[in-house]
C-alpha cells in the first residue's frame, strides 16, 4: 500500500449461488454489498436471510529484512446492538496471522514462522443452509471448516535452488458444529457459547513437504503427515506425485 513494506485490502465476499439455489443475478454487481441488495428486495428469494456475505480486512508487513508478518480479520456477524447483546447474541468472526523470522537468504534460503487461525462456532453459515460458506460439501477457507482453532510452528527452506522443504508441527482444535458437518444446515442459534462447542477433536500432527525441480518442465513432490487425535487411533498419510508440464503454442 505505501509502495516498500505494507499491503492492506478490504473486501467483500457473498454466497450468490448455492445448493438448491440458483445464481442470484443481483449480486453480481461489483459495487453493491449483500446488504443492499437486501434491503431493496432485489435478490431472488425477498427478505433478510437469503444472502450470505463476509467482509474481510487483510494485510502484509514487511517490519524489516528479517521479520514478515501476515493476517486476515473477517466478520461474518458483529454484535453491536444492545438488545441483541443482552440476548447473549454472538459474534461471527474469524481471523489468521503469521509471523515469519528469516535466518538465512545467502546460500540456503531458511525461514522459520509461526501461525494461529480462529474460526468462529456460528462463523460461516447462515439462516438458510444453501447459503453456507461450502461448495459440493467441502469448506470454503480453512480444510478443517469453523468451530475451531490451530496453532503451528514449522520451518521452510530452498537448496540449490530446486529443492524446497517444510517441516510444521501444531496442535489442532475442532468442535462437533464445524461446517464440515452437516455443511448445508443453517446455525440452531446466534447465541454465546463453548468454544469450540461440543465434542472438541483436539489433533497433533506433524507435517513434512518436499518439492524437488528435476527439470524445468519435470517437478516431484512428497507430502508426509502423522496425526494423533484424543482418543482416536494414530494416523499417517503419504502423497508422492510427479508433475509434468508441457508448452503449449
Amino acid at each position: 500500500m505505501n509502495k516498500r513494506n505494507l499491503l492492506l485490502s478490504l473486501s467483500e465476499i457473498v454466497i450468490y449461488s448455492g445448493y438448491n439455489r440458483p445464481i442470484d443475478i443481483a449480486y453480481l454487481n461489483p459495487i453493491s454489498s449483500h446488504l443492499e441488495i437486501e434491503s431493496n428486495n432485489r435478490q431472488n428469494n425477498l427478505g433478510y436471510s437469503s444472502g450470505n456475505g463476509v467482509w474481510q480486512l487483510s494485510g502484509d508487513f514487511l517490519i524489516n529484512k528479517n521479520y514478515r508478518f501476515s493476517g486476515n480479520f473477517l466478520i461474518d456477524e458483529f454484535t453491536i446492538d444492545k438488545v441483541q447483546r443482552d440476548t447473549s447474541k454472538a459474534h461471527g468472526l474469524a481471523f489468521s496471522a503469521k509471523l515469519v523470522r528469516k535466518l538465512n537468504e545467502i546460500n540456503y534460503p531458511f525461514n522459520i514462522y509461526f501461525s494461529y487461525i480462529y474460526i468462529g462456532t456460528h462463523t460461516l453459515r447462515n439462516a438458510n443452509g444453501y447459503n453456507n460458506f461450502v461448495h459440493r460439501d467441502f469448506p470454503l477457507g480453512w480444510e478443517f471448516g469453523s468451530d475451531g482453532h490451530a496453532s503451528e510452528f514449522g520451518v521452510n527452506y530452498m537448496i540449490g535452488g530446486n529443492l524446497i522443504g517444510d517441516f510444521s508441527v501444531g496442535l489442532r482444535k475442532v468442535g462437533e458444529n464445524t461446517i464440515i458437518n452437516n455443511s448445508y444446515s443453517p446455525y440452531g442459534n446466534y447465541k454465546v457459547g463453548p468454544f469450540p462447542s461440543g465434542a472438541v477433536q483436539q489433533t497433533v500432527y506433524i507435517n513434512k513437504k518436499i518439492f524437488w525441480r528435476w527439470k524445468k518442465n519435470i517437478h516431484f513432490h512428497c507430502s508426509v503427515i502423522l496425526e494423533t487425535t484424543k482418543n482416536q487411533d494414530r494416523k499417517t498419510g503419504i502423497d508422492i506425485g510427479v508433475d509434468i508440464y508441457k508448452k503449449i503454442r
